[in-house]
């Protein structure tokens, strides 16, 4: 990733965008900041706040005229923070912190003529940019001189210049201001700055100045340069009420001026951030309790503690819209434009620890955060960009996707594709045309193969045509893993079927396969399942729900209405009564297995699964068989569509199931089994023979619910387990336990070495004990 593009990715996210009331104030105070010290009780940290930002805090924090509070986001609610009186609090019952700190003598001079707010601001700048600082004025405060008592004490400024000699500036009498002193003052000090918010503000065309037609100074916007080279002016009050807050933001903006005058740069280039600006920053005001806002009880302002209950009611805005929805993105402390940074830092990593690794697999490319994104930041993109440089730079960890890319092999394989026209021909005959090809995809006929069986017939027996058959994977793992070269032979493959048997409608259950195909095979055409059960009608005997269930979304259907309304008017048909969800159709949840999170990271996964599982106190009604599993082993009872489509199939109720049609469904170590036994019974109705069984598959084994359980947790197939039972017994080498008739054996296939501790029960069984494995390779002792 280049630099430019990490800036590009942090741009699309919005949260560190200043909030409304922020960037509606003319010098930046960071108001979220202040009321989190006030209301927390900590005038003191409110104080400091002012200090980062005002310049002569106390005096401004008294008389600052609050233009932030029309853009208070509380206001949308009903009334705005008092945010003016919050600063007033803060200036009254705190004292100035001790010593101003300036930064290092630069060795240069300025000069600052006037009194006013905006000359004072200037003197202040600058003295903390290290200047030395000779400010000219014959009554320091100009104009705030008019403010009555009770609103500036004239302690408070008497407290603040003094302040100012801290940052080495010298106060001086006034001076003559004439054109020629103005051109003294230009030629001996590095800059000079003359302030027109006086009580007799000065007359700009008798100081040599190109004026305005109102007789004020001519000034460059964005710099307030004058016509004199080294003079900037500013504190031009405009008609109507004092602005202290904008005279203090011109002194600022002549301030930074003169400090790039003197530094030799461009003294408008990046400057549209300053005073009042636009912010891209999104809060939600959904749902926000209502507090109306705290009365005074005296007619200084707030005491403290009334401040801090005002200072209560601020929203404390930011966006967070995608980490309040996804756990993961919560997982990690942060929000997608630190996510930006951190995976940019660890594609730069060339020898050492890349932290990030964990963060770029983990992530289910579900899309909410996208949907939910006020600027359509979509981190699956980021961390496919980052998955797929990994890839190509050989950075990325075997063990990331090992176990999902091996499943999806064992998927597209010899042992459980398989592709059928309407008479039942495979691959081995003469294929004929057929107008539909049912595709159930990987999941379900790994978790439901007699559903497959029965949607099968139910299809042909309905539909015109010609009905054919493919068990298939759409190669969404390797696309996810960002194995390019294993994702395009699966789409070719399907492509291949497609074409051969005439370019038939392609009939699907699963959404992730409706979305590979619509991204990557836009022109074969396709159709969810639900849609053609609305079109042929319901087999006989299709069930009703008995209670109301809550209806699950799988995430990849999130951008597909297809499947989603189809799904529900089917519902509808059924009579099956459903509860939408607080985060359903679009919004909805990833039930942790996608973008092979569950593969790179089973507690996240888990985590996922769980917190879409406490969204309701019902039972969940799917229609991915992999939702339904997921949520299913996070301890939610989960009843798949098909459960209610075909009510009488054989597998359809577990024997210890509490409640018809709810079950846990298979573990990953069965769905090998389940998708080879597929294949064999279709090609048996077919009349084919099938292919000749591996001596280990003929091996039967028992598991106790926990160990079967712990088998699938730690990715061991079944076949896995078998293998290395086979080959412990036909080599004879195994470890025999004393006494007792338990063996424990290891068997290392390729990179990954399996243990297995079982029981011989004789007649090709065994009773399975414990299994583990490891990537270790165990060389032995050297002699």
């Amino acid at each position: 990733m280049e630099q430019q593009e990490l800036r590009d990715w942090e741009h699309r996210c919005i949260q560190e965008e200043p909030p409304l009331c922020q960037a509606a104030c003319p010098i930046h105070v960071d108001v979220r900041a202040l009321t989190r010290f006030l209301a927390a009780g900590d005038m003191a940290g409110a104080r400091a706040v002012l200090e980062r930002t005002m310049p002569l805090p106390g005096v401004l924090g008294l008389i600052c005229d609050h233009p932030c509070e029309a853009s208070c986001r509380r206001g949308d609610v009903e009334e705005s923070i008092h945010i003016g009186e919050l600063e007033r609090a803060c200036a009254l019952y705190t004292k100035a912190k001790g010593r101003l700190l300036p930064l290092p003598s630069r060795g240069k001079r300025v000069a600052v003529v006037g009194g006013g707010l905006s000359a004072l601001t200037v003197a202040w700048d600058m003295g903390r940019k290290g200047y030395a600082v000779s400010l000219f004025s014959d009554e320091p405060g100009g104009t705030l001189l008019d403010l009555p008592e009770e609103r500036l004490p004239r302690a408070a400024l008497s407290a603040e210049l003094e302040r100012l000699k801290m940052l080495r500036v010298t106060l001086h009498p006034g001076l003559p201001l004439e054109a020629a002193t103005l051109k003294r003052l230009a030629d001996e000090h590095d800059a000079v700055y003359v302030g027109f918010d006086e009580r007799t503000p000065p007359d700009a065309a008798k100081l040599g100045l190109e004026t305005e037609r109102d007789g004020t100074p001519k000034l460059e916007p964005l710099s307030l340069a004058t016509s004199m080279p080294g003079v900037f002016a500013g504190g031009v009050q405009p008609l109507g009420p004092l602005s202290p807050i904008g005279l203090a933001a011109q002194g600022r903006k002549a301030a930074v001026s003169m400090d790039r005058l003197v530094q030799v740069v461009s003294m408008t280039a990046s400057r549209e951030k300053e005073g009042p600006c636009a912010t891209r920053l999104f809060t939600s005001i959904e749902g926000v309790e209502r507090k109306p806002a705290v009365p005074t009880a005296e007619s200084a302002g707030y005491l403290p503690e009334e401040a801090a209950a005002e200072a209560s009611r601020c929203l404390q805005c930011e966006c967070m819209e995608c980490v309040k929805v996804c756990a993961y993105l919560e997982r990690y402390k942060g929000y997608p434009r630190k996510y930006a940074r951190e995976i940019y830092n660890n594609l730069s990593v060339i020898h050492g620890l890349r932290q990030a690794n964990k963060l770029i697999n983990s992530c289910s490319y579900c899309g909410l955060c996208e949907t939910v994104c006020p600027n359509d930041f979509f981190m699956a993109d980021l961390c496919a960009q980052a998955r797929a440089e990994m890839v190509k730079t050989k950075k990325m960890p075997l063990s990331a996707h090992d176990f999902a890319l091996r499943d999806l092999e064992f998927n597209t394989s010899e042992a459980a594709s398989l592709l059928l026209d309407a008479r039942g021909t495979d691959e081995s005959g003469q294929l004929g045309t057929c107008a539909y090809l049912f595709f159930p995809g990987c999941q379900l006929s790994g978790a439901s193969p007699d559903h497959v069986q029965r949607t099968l017939a139910h299809l042909r027996e309905k539909l015109t045509g010609g009905v054919g058959v493919m068990l298939h994977c759409c190669g969404a793992p390797a696309q996810w893993a960002a194995r390019q070269d294993l994702f395009d032979p699966q789409l070719a493959r399907v492509r291949e079927a497609w074409e051969k048997l005439g370019k038939p409608r392609l009939i699907l259950t699963c959404p992730t396969c409706g979305a590979t195909f619509r991204d990557h095979l836009s022109d074969v055409p396709t159709i969810p399942l639900w849609e053609v059960l609305l079109e042929t009608g319901l087999p006989e005997g299709a069930a009703a729900l008995d209670k109301v269930h809550a209806l699950h979304d799988p995430c990849t259907a999130r951008d597909q209405p297809r499947f989603l309304d189809s799904v529900r008017e089917l519902l509808t048909r059924l009579a099956a009564p459903i509860e939408e969800l607080a985060l359903s159709r679009e919004r909805t949840l990833c039930c942790g297995y996608g973008g092979l999170m569950e593969a790179a990271n089973p507690d996240m996964g888990r985590e996922f699964a769980l917190r879409r599982a406490g969204q309701s106190e019902r039972d969940y009604l799917a229609y991915c068989a992999m939702c339904r599993d997921s949520l299913s082993r996070g301890g939610k009872r989960v009843t798949h569509l098909l459960d209610l489509i075909f009510p009488e199939s054989p597998d359809a109720v577990q024997p210890a199931s509490p409640e018809p049609y709810v079950r846990k469904g298979p573990g990953t170590a069965d769905r090998h089994e389940n998708r080879a036994r597929l294949k064999r019974a279709l090609l048996a109705q077919a009349g084919k023979e099938t292919s000749q069984m591996e001596p280990w598959e003929t091996l039967e084994l028992e598991m106790e619910p926990e160990v079967r359980l712990a088998v699938d947790q730690r990715r061991i197939l079944t076949e896995d387990v078998k293998q290395t039972i086979h080959a412990a017994q036909a080599s004879g080498r195994a470890l025999a336990q004393e006494g007792g008739n338990r063996l424990m054996a290891s068997h290392r296939p390729a990179a990954v070495t399996y243990w297995v501790e079982y029981e011989p029960l004789g007649d090709n069984r065994f009773r399975v004990h414990r299994a583990w494995c490891h990537r270790m390779r165990v060389l032995g002792i050297k002699g």
